[in-house]
């Protein structure tokens, strides 16, 4: 069976890029029944209570990043008009398919020399200059992300689609008496305010820098709050960071490797604030969805966090340790500010939906279609 577009999803139930998939498949039956019909997902079997579980769905397992998945592409493509790659692991041979990427930053490559291998440098480098090459349209998820591609790979400006990734409903207000809150808070042990960290602890998400500085404002006995941590670990650090692999909940520190998707609306709901210390992003979503629960957003002067966050968040120098110390004791005793970040976190989230985010993609499938087959 032929398709209009086929979409590589095995990273469906991943965080990160496993979120952007959800959100744009959700998007598709929602704003463009047109391309759903002609959309097949090729990687596992969607489960029944899916969204989209009535969407055309063909077998792929090939690990991601292997030469396996380059040896299974030829035979995925051939039954496609266009494959659009949600990464930048994208087929070398496409043949006569037209290929869209999406790009969702260049982590790996800026930060090649201070947290990762030569191999994982190696490797990403190899393939973000192949997706930039063969790609009939590279989707970017921000403006940061389309001017390091260009600014970095030479990309080609008129192949560049900026395109946002929206918040999904899941993420929203609760009444601060909900009982899944009190709940929560019950079963990770988590007593009296706190701030809150969401995502992989990862070296450039800066998460040592926010514990040391945690940590002195504690010992300076100038703020009061818990810190709590979400977030897995990574499975090695580079030789600054061994820090991180010890990293284990203690008396003022809860460190949770992983929670339930409404455990985390009802710690967004409850925290003081979160507190997003990294130092890039591609987009920065954790800081919309936390907006979308009505939680203050800290978070650092970087990459393309101020385009995301505009000013709906407290934001600082990523150099300026002071500077972020001094937010974290203001918003840990200004119920007003937090009050003020919280109602404009609300607005600004507003602004992004996945239904956006697939209306503006399906365009851009229109305009690779238009181009008819690949030479």
């Amino acid at each position: 069976m032929n398709y209009t577009i086929g979409i590589d999803t095995r990273m469906l139930h991943k965080t990160g890029i496993g979120t952007y998939l959800k959100g744009l498949l959700r998007g598709f039956s929602r704003t463009t029944p047109e391309p759903r019909h002609s959309l097949c997902a090729f990687g596992q079997k969607l489960a029944p209570e899916h969204p989209n579980a009535r969407l055309h769905t063909r077998p792929f397992y090939a690990s991601i990043y292997s030469i396996g998945e380059q040896i299974e592409y030829p035979f995925r493509l051939k039954n496609c008009r266009i494959w659009h790659a949600p990464h930048y692991n994208v087929p070398l041979a496409t043949g006569r398919t037209r290929l869209v990427v999406t790009i969702h930053d260049i982590i790996h490559w800026i930060f090649r020399k201070d947290f990762f291998s030569p191999l994982q440098a190696f490797y990403a480098g190899r393939m973000l200059k192949a997706a930039v090459r063969k790609a009939d349209r590279i989707i970017a998820v921000s403006n940061k992300t389309r001017d390091d591609l260009l600014e970095h790979f030479d990309a080609d400006p008129e192949k560049v689609r900026v395109i946002y990734e929206g918040v999904s409903e899941e993420f929203h207000e609760l009444a601060p008496e909900a009982p899944i809150i009190s709940s929560v808070r019950k079963k990770y042990g988590i007593p009296g305010p706190f701030f809150l960290y969401v995502g992989m602890i990862k070296p450039h998400k800066n998460v040592l820098g926010l514990l040391r500085m945690f940590r002195k404002l504690k010992n300076e006995c100038k703020i009061q709050s818990t810190l709590v941590l979400v977030g897995r670990k990574d499975a090695r650090y580079p030789k600054d960071f061994q820090e991180l692999a010890g990293l284990q909940s203690g008396r003022d520190v809860i460190h949770l490797p992983f929670v339930e998707k409404g455990e985390l609306v009802a710690l967004y709901n409850a925290a003081l604030a979160l507190v997003h210390p990294s130092l890039y992003e591609g987009f920065g979503l954790t800081l919309l969805e936390a907006m979308a629960c009505a939680a203050p957003v800290l978070a650092c002067r970087a990459a393309s966090i101020p385009e995301i966050a505009g000013e709906a968040a407290c934001l600082v120098d990523p150099c300026a340790e002071r500077e972020m110390m001094d937010a974290l004791v203001r918003l840990e005793k200004a119920p007003g500010l937090r009050e003020e970040y919280r109602r404009k976190g609300r607005q600004q989230a507003a602004r992004f939906r996945w239904e956006d985010t697939a209306r503006k993609t399906a365009e851009v499938y229109e305009e690779v279609l238009a181009l008819g087959p690949s030479a």
